[in-house]
């Protein structure tokens, strides 16, 4: 008698469990069904075969179970191995950064070293230059007080430079009119031996009138008859001449005068000329030239 429960079991160790329930139902149904002993040998039949089918698959499910059991040990032992590398490489890769960090830390501790010494050295060259720049602001101040006695120093020099220039003006003036003064004195004397003319009155210094009634300074100025012409005399004296002197004189005074005065006759007195040929050129230029150690 076939053990439908057995049966199942036994189809469910290769089979799943409703196909091996389904399998059962069908051999148990035609179990009845057929009471013949072909039936039964067939179904004994089957059911060795399917005994045999049960083993082999059985013996194959337990080398495939023990080779991945030895795989699995395999694959733990390299895991195994695998993670005590990574371990050590981890121990390694810690001990580097603590390595790592304890040189951070001494770079750090040198760096703080070196912006301490440079602050220390900041604030002493700030000292420095603050005491360099009161001592700049010091020597600025005395440069400005001794500036400031300079320029009034240089002040008063000035006003006294004013004061001699105009004392030596005057001087100078008073000394012009020594030769001026004897020459208006004896003129008269050598026009009349060297050049024929006979002074009318006095010689003298004073203002006269070009043609456009603007004043002309004339430092020796008189008129004068030489036969039935009347010649007006125009005169200057220069301490030292020069031939420059010689053509101011014609262009500033003559000049100016001669459209007032039809005959001029033009002359200059000197103590000395600065060159050899003043006299030739006085002379081509038609002025007469006295010494004044002639008076």
């Amino acid at each position: 008698m076939i053990n439908l429960s057995e049966v199942i079991d036994d189809l469910s160790e290769v089979l799943e469990r409703r196909a091996a329930e389904k399998i059962a139902h069908v051999m148990f149904s035609v179990y009845e069904r057929l009471h013949e002993s072909l039936v039964l040998q067939r179904l004994e039949a089957l059911e060795s075969r399917l005994q045999r089918y049960s083993e082999e698959i059985r013996s194959a499910l337990e080398g495939l179970a023990q080779r991945i059991e030895e795989q699995l040990a395999a694959s733990r032992a390299e895991t195994d191995a695998r993670f005590r590398e990574l371990a050590e490489a981890q121990r390694r890769t810690e001990e580097q950064l603590a390595a790592s960090r304890a040189e951070t830390d001494a770079r750090f501790r040198e760096l703080a070293e070196a912006q301490r010494r440079t602050e220390e050295q900041l604030a002493a060259s700030r000292a420095e230059t603050d005491a360099r720049f009161r001592e700049l602001a010091e020597a600025q101040r005395r440069t400005e007080e001794r500036l400031a006695i300079v320029i009034e120093e240089q002040r008063q020099m000035r006003l006294e430079m004013r004061d001699i220039r105009r004392q030596l003006g005057g001087l100078s003036q008073t000394v012009g009119y020594v030769p001026e003064n004897e020459a208006m004195k004896h003129l008269p004397d050598l026009l009349l031996r060297d050049h024929g003319l006979h002074v009318q009155g006095r010689l003298k210094r004073q203002y006269v009138s070009d043609k456009n009634g603007q004043p002309i300074e004339v430092n020796i100025f008189g008129t004068a008859r030489r036969d039935s012409e009347e010649v007006a005399i125009v005169g200057e004296s220069k301490a030292q001449l020069s031939k420059n002197d010689i053509d101011r004189f014609l262009q500033r005074t003559v000049d100016a005068l001669r459209s007032v005065y039809p005959q001029i006759f033009p002359l200059l007195v000197t103590h000395m000329i600065s060159e050899p040929d003043v006299e030739d050129y006085a002379r081509n230029m038609g002025v007469a030239l006295y010494y004044s150690y002639e008076f």
